[in-house]
């Protein structure tokens, strides 16, 4: 589903440690060519280890690496300015299908996941967004895919990412979190027996409470290797808001997130 996909790289420790984790990641989401992009911050003063040029011949090392060991094709670009519309940017140029990048807030807390580089790219991108957690285990191969859902339209659009994933017979959990807010159970009910009954690896559960409380929680207890999600917005206004469950989840979870845009065609 996302064969060509944007990664915005760093040279962090947890980045160095998120790279023992992509091959799993990659394999499941199919990805067959990849492009690293470095982003130098132009609003800063650089040093000389963080040229263009020392950063393209880090880069060029890397992916020599990164395709050899996972056998697809990658790539590198380094670019100059905002890392967030940069890597939108290189996404558009490339064609790509995806973005993926790495998300820290865990350690750095959740005021500082407000205006860092993965919720921009969240806001601007009509791509799917794959965050992967600083911090998580290694995925299982055996592991299922759980689809949070709301039954609102960027949820039904996710739905249809979630199917792309269960090829194979790979198990899949279908997680709606009934709410005080939320006024369609009966739809939901309707869509999630629509899914379960076409696709017999699938189970679902429903529980009430908090959105993005509960689905951390049961991503976490049930070691999924990702959790799919619908943002929010149609349009340049709508998309600075992907949806405050969408961006809880993205922030918090130890499990990979894979957002889809309520745009986004299969």
């Amino acid at each position: 589903m996302l064969k060509h996909c944007i990664l915005g790289f760093d040279y962090s420790e947890s980045w160095q440690k998120t790279c023992d984790r992509l091959p799993s990641v990659l394999q499941l989401a199919g990805v067959q060519r990849l492009t690293l992009v470095h982003v130098l911050d132009t609003t800063r003063r650089l040093n000389v280890e963080d040229s263009a040029a020392a950063a393209a011949s880090h880069l060029k090392e890397l992916s020599a690496s990164l395709g050899a060991e996972l056998g697809i094709t990658v790539d590198y670009e380094v670019r100059q300015g905002f890392a967030a519309s940069e890597l939108h940017e290189a996404a558009r140029r490339h064609k790509a299908d995806g973005l993926i990048v790495l998300n820290q807030s865990h350690s750095a807390g959740h005021a500082l996941f407000y205006g860092n580089i993965t919720l921009n790219l969240a806001r601007l991108t009509r791509l799917p967004l794959l965050i992967l957690p600083a911090s998580g285990p290694v995925m299982e191969p055996s592991a299922p895919v759980l689809l949070a859902t709301d039954g609102s339209r960027p949820a039904r659009v996710a739905q249809r990412a979630f199917e792309h994933f269960l090829s194979g017979g790979r198990h899949g959990l279908v997680l709606w979190v009934e709410t005080e807010e939320l006024d369609n159970v009966a739809t939901i009910n309707e869509q999630v027996a629509d899914i379960t009954s076409r696709h017999e690896q699938v189970i679902s559960r429903h529980v009430k409470g908090s959105a993005v409380r509960e689905i951390v929680k049961t991503a976490e207890t049930e070691q999924v290797a990702l959790v799919i999600l619908g943002k929010r917005g149609t349009t340049p206004i709508q998309d600075l808001m992907i949806g405050s469950t969408a961006e809880g989840v993205a922030r918090e979870s130890h499990q990979p997130v894979l957002l889809i845009p309520a745009n986004t065609e299969f």
